[in-house]
């Protein structure tokens, strides 16, 4: 089933405390494409290496390293071999304290209000990076106990994070300019999940934001890395993956099904996308 949109609107962990933790064990291929939420994700990458592209930016995330992720930032998550990574997803305001002081009103709320970035771990020294890391493996492993135990414990450990990128002056002040860009590609994405089996033209999606097409063009392209038609095609490529998994459907009637008009461009763009033919593809995960 088609979602509706690429924003995630899962519930995480309980209405009392809004955090779960996901550990994934892959051993072959892992694609989560562009998507967006309101919660903070931090993910630690416990074996292998994982791609994650924040907005624009692709990181290489390998074993024994971490990534923050804000609140509302289109990510995409890639991985091309085995792996074991852990995703601590929870909503910003589990920080929040039930009377207000200080160090709320100078430091947690512009952080629960999105005014506050996280940084990316290539400004932290080796020191910091050892300690989050050790923290985030207790948060992990914490989650695992009781509730009434595990809560508390795991919201000091969140603020010792909070505290130690603070005080290293650390935290990022989130730009009009980017906040309003990624409103915008959001917009776009949305419409093309919506319509991706149609003929999408480029008009169509530069008068979303009221622009002509060329400068849509520029501008899409400055805010994920990739041209509008680049993203389009490895979205159907990805839809098109998971009807090879998942049914018996010709191949040619998949490629229309996911709306590529011409076959042999669409085996061109698949193949530079997943690294196999379609068919290979299919037999490859049939026989694993």
């Amino acid at each position: 089933m088609k979602k509706s949109a690429l924003k995630e609107n899962s519930i995480h962990g309980t209405a009392s405390f809004p955090l779960h933790v996901y550990s994934k064990v892959r051993e072959r291929d892992y694609h989560v494409g562009y998507h967006w939420h309101e919660e903070l994700e931090f993910i630690f990458v416990e074996d292998g290496v994982m791609e994650v592209t924040i907005n624009s930016e692709m990181l290489e995330v390998t074993k024994g390293q971490f990534i923050f992720i804000n609140s509302g930032d289109l990510h995409q998550i890639t991985s091309t071999g085995p792996s074991i990574h852990h995703a601590i997803v929870f909503h910003p305001d589990i920080l929040n304290f039930d009377y207000p002081d200080t160090s709320q009103n100078s430091i947690i709320t512009p952080i629960t209000k999105g005014y506050l970035r996280f940084p990316s771990s290539t400004q932290m020294e080796e020191l910091l990076k050892e300690s989050i890391v050790d923290k985030l493996m207790n948060i992990i492993k914490t989650n695992k106990i009781p509730f009434e135990i595990s809560a508390l414990r795991i919201k000091i450990m969140l603020l010792e994070i909070i505290l130690a990128l603070f005080e290293r002056k650390l935290f990022g002040e989130l730009q009009t300019n980017v906040k309003e860009k990624q409103e915008n590609i959001k917009k776009v994405m949305t419409y093309i999940q919506d319509n991706y089996e149609k003929k999408i033209l480029l008009e169509d999606l530069a008068s979303l934001l009221n622009m002509n097409k060329n400068y849509f063009s520029k501008y899409f392209h400055q805010a994920i890395g990739k041209t509008p038609i680049t993203y389009i095609n490895e979205y159907r490529c990805e839809k098109a993956a998971e009807l090879l998994k998942n049914s018996d459907l010709k191949v040619l009637d998949i490629s229309l099904m996911v709306g590529f008009d011409n076959f042999s461009y669409f085996i061109r763009r698949f193949k530079e996308h997943k690294r196999y033919s379609p068919i290979q593809y299919r037999k490859k995960y049939i026989l694993n």
